[in-house]
């Protein structure tokens, strides 16, 4: 099931010419685990400290909160550098960040497309001559398709590498 562009993103993808197929990422700044958890054990925590009183809580609860207030400026750098969509036309594919294009890259440059597992997290690499590349998370949305397209169109195999 293919999932619609954000606002900023489609239109960008409706001034490209070519266009085979449009591939959204489906999470979001705040779904980052770095962030989200200590969020969620401050809130956690305050609770327990309204209810029981314990100032080793209400510590506990000032850490959590500190922790996320540190992370936050992290995963706002991280996600400045997370496509929001890819787009793969006739002519190449294009990495787009909330409507801005990152990364456009022709399929004649096109070297390899490889998969790379580190400590159990799956990203896809489509790699030009240069050196240049465009990173696909497993977040993005039919990222299978977008995998097999690419590869057919760059006229490589996928190559699979883990570290």
């Amino acid at each position: 099931m293919e999932h619609a562009l954000r606002k900023r993103d489609a239109a960008t993808s409706d001034r490209l010419n070519d266009v085979i197929s449009t591939h959204t990422y489906l999470g979001s700044w705040y779904n980052n685990a770095t962030f989200l958890f200590p969020l969620l054990a401050g809130i956690g925590t305050i609770i327990a400290w309204t209810v029981t009183d314990s100032f080793e809580l209400l510590g506990l609860s000032l850490f959590f909160f500190s922790v996320t207030g540190i992370m936050l400026p992290i995963v706002f750098l991280t996600w400045k550098r997370t496509p929001t969509a890819i787009i793969i036309r006739e002519s190449g594919v294009t990495s787009l960040h909330q409507g801005d294009v990152m990364q456009a890259l022709n399929w004649a440059e096109v070297q390899a497309v490889s998969r790379r597992e580190t400590m159990g997290n799956v990203r896809w690499y489509i790699t030009s001559i240069d050196g240049n590349h465009i990173a696909i998370e497993g977040e993005i949305d039919s990222h299978q398709i977008l995998i097999h397209t690419a590869c057919r169109l760059a006229q490589v195999e996928l190559e699979n590498t883990s570290s």
